[in-house]
Order: C-alpha cells, then structure tokens, then sequence
C-alpha cells in the first residue's frame, strides 16, 4: 500500500513536467515543430552588460544585441521585449527588426525623437526583458 502512495505520489509531482502546456499557433519562419519540442525561454538584459549602440547615421537610434543561444531554439522564435529603467529615467519605445530574429539572438532597437544616444539607455538605466518561445527539437 505505501508502495501504491508512493509511486502514485511521484506520478503527480512528474507529470506536469511531461506534459507541454505552451502551445505555439504562428512562428517568424511559419513553421510548426511537435507540441512537446515546444520552450520558452526568458531574461533580463541588464543596461549593465553588454553594451547598448548608437547607430552611426541617423539620430535618436541605439540598439542592444541580445544572445539567447543557451536556449538551444532550433529555428527563429516568437519574441516579445520590454524596457524598464529608474524611476527618472526615459526609456523610449522599442521594437525587434523581423529581419534580425534568429535562433541564437536578436538585435532589439529603440528610437526615440530626442536624439536619444546609447549613454542615455545606461543613464536611464535601461534593462531589456525578453521572452523568447519556439522549439528546442
């Protein structure tokens, strides 16, 4: 009987773990891989590390390059970022480049119409929080 407790005890703890409850409808490439390859994977890109860039034509452009290749995506997946700075900080609005979505990374962009420079991301403070969900098989 405890064996029956037992082994039905470590069924319920293991099965969430088995089963895929993220299901992805749409992809950047437009495919579909099998429901239990599915991953998400997810971070914070600290205005500490790495470095933010100034383009170097037009103004009021940075952008971040962002390495998410520990996640093991084998194709490009669906990503979502956000900014977050101090309090007094202004982090302007971003957007991720379709273009520049891979399976190892991403490049994310800010422009801003205040002729924002990559000092002004550190000086705000900017951190970068993505999600990343695509398949691993």
């Amino acid at each position: 009987m405890k064996l029956l407790g037992y082994l039905l005890t470590v069924m319920l703890l293991t099965y969430p773990t088995l089963a895929s409850n993220l299901k992805i409808l749409s992809t950047p490439d437009g495919g579909t891989h099998p429901e239990p390859c599915a991953l998400t994977c997810s971070g914070v890109a600290s205005y500490q590390t790495g470095s933010w860039h100034s383009y170097s034509f037009g103004s009021g452009k940075v952008f971040k390059r962002i390495d998410y290749s520990e996640c093991g995506f084998v194709s490009s997946p669906v990503v979502t970022v956000t900014l977050s700075g101090n309090w007094e900080g202004k982090c302007p609005a971003i957007f991720i480049g379709r273009d520049y979505v891979t399976k190892s990374g991403f490049y994310v962009q800010a422009r801003a119409v205040d002729n924002r420079i990559a000092q002004d991301m550190v000086d705000s403070q900017c951190d970068v929080y993505w999600s990343a969900f695509g398949y691993n098989c």
